[in-house]
């Protein structure tokens, strides 16, 4: 009895409403310290979690047991008299041979059974539904397995190290089993529109504004010279320059802003720098990193967003930005370990395929039988209600239509 009640519909339904409301109430609940997931995580609601994992885990098991004992040794009445309705009767003429050969025409799978045959079609269908129990019960092992990882952040300038991180949950500092180092930030922006200008060394003419953009060329008041903008730094106003004379290229210029410490140099009797420019947007933030162990550096890579990089089940992400005071980059990452991931992203997976095979592949169970020399059928599976009634009815006038066609074909065969 507590079987059957745990793999009940009856149970199931008022879970998944009971789950439903309460994310309702998880969304527009007050959030506390900014955190979703905290509503998510309380007992009461993991216990109703665990309750449906418990249900679908029976109901699995029922389902796999009654598959089993359904395809074992299937038995129906095999007295035709008794069938009902009539249309369970096959056509005259139709033997056990006859209807194999035709059936597997069909696309049905015909084996032997003690009563006659077993015909099935989309196989594959069979498994849909516990496909579908399977990968939700993956999904639910890898939430409750991704409790035993961690979320935490660090900060660092560039040039700088950490071994540990900061965790939220425990609200401490704890180990990273690993040192982090951050080798070079910049932020990323779209190219930017900004004014050159372009300036005598001997003060002969006044100053030639040029309007352009990073990626662009512009030409400079000498023969044959011209300069293309590669990098324009807006934080520092560094402008860097490739020249040019006649196609050639001649070296990199860096053109800094005018009444600084430091001036551009002299090229060719110019000195260049950046007049004007549009405020910068941002693009991207892109970190080069070292992962050291044992003072070695063992692997080097760069984090953006929505670029993380992987080390020893170590997530690390870009989160943030900045400079101090002082002028310095430092940039933010959350680091993250799930060790529940491979299992959710698995049963995703298998859920897809699941649904495609329950909706796509219809598994179909036919046996057919020939008491007192009469042939009849019993659907055993996937022929349910009029669409099935109305399948069936296809498949009749099919297996009669072979009989006629084959005795039409026999005759003309041995006409005189």
């Amino acid at each position: 009895m507590i079987w059957r009640s745990l793999a009940s519909l009856r149970l199931t339904v008022p879970l998944l409403l009971g789950l439903a409301l309460a994310a309702v109430f998880g969304t527009f609940a007050p959030l506390e310290e900014g955190r979703y997931e905290i509503f998510y995580q309380r007992l009461w609601f993991r216990l109703l979690l665990g309750l449906l994992a418990l249900n679908l885990s029976v109901c699995t098991v029922r389902s796999l047991l009654q598959r089993r004992r359904m395809l074992a040794v299937p038995t129906f009445p095999l007295n035709s008299a008794d069938l009902d309705p009539p249309w369970r009767v096959l056509p005259e003429g139709l033997d056990r041979d006859r209807a194999a050969a035709r059936l597997a025409a069909l696309g049905y799978r015909v084996v032997a059974h003690p009563q006659g045959l077993l015909a099935q079609q989309g196989i594959g269908g069979r498994w849909g539904g516990t496909v579908v129990h399977l990968s939700l019960l993956l999904i639910m092992a890898g939430a409750l397995l991704g409790g035993a990882g961690f979320v935490g952040t660090r900060q660092l300038h560039v040039g700088h190290e950490a071994t540990d991180y900061f965790d939220w949950a425990a609200q401490a500092d704890r180990p990273l089993g690993f040192t982090l180092r951050l080798d070079h930030f910049e932020p990323v922006h779209y190219p930017i529109e900004l004014r050159l200008a372009v300036v005598e060394a001997d003060g002969s003419r006044p100053p030639l504004l040029l309007t352009t953009r990073e990626g662009e060329t512009v030409e400079l008041p000498r023969p044959g010279l011209t300069a293309q903008v590669e990098k324009f730094l807006p934080f520092e106003q560094m402008l860097f320059l490739q020249l040019y004379r006649d196609g050639l290229p001649l070296g990199r210029y860096q053109a800094l802003p005018a009444g600084g410490k430091e001036t551009s140099p002299i090229a060719f009797g110019l000195t260049l720098h950046p007049d004007a420019f549009r405020d910068p947007m941002l693009k991207q933030l892109h970190s080069e990193v070292s992962i050291l162990e044992e003072g070695q550096v063992v692997k080097q890579g760069v984090i953006e967003v929505n670029r993380p990089l992987v080390h020893r089940g170590v997530t690390i992400y870009q989160t943030a930005h900045g400079r101090d005071p002082f002028g310095f980059w430092f940039a933010g990452f959350q680091l993250s370990r799930d060790p529940g991931e491979p299992l959710v992203w698995s049963g995703c997976v298998l859920l897809s395929l699941g649904l495609l095979t329950a909706f796509f592949r219809r598994w179909r169970v036919l046996l057919f039988a020939w008491p007192e020399g009469r042939g009849v059928l019993e659907p055993l599976r996937g022929f349910a209600g009029e669409a099935g009634s109305a399948d069936l009815q296809v498949l009749l006038h099919a297996l009669a239509v072979s009989v006629t066609a084959e005795a039409g074909t026999s005759a003309d065969r041995y006409d005189p």
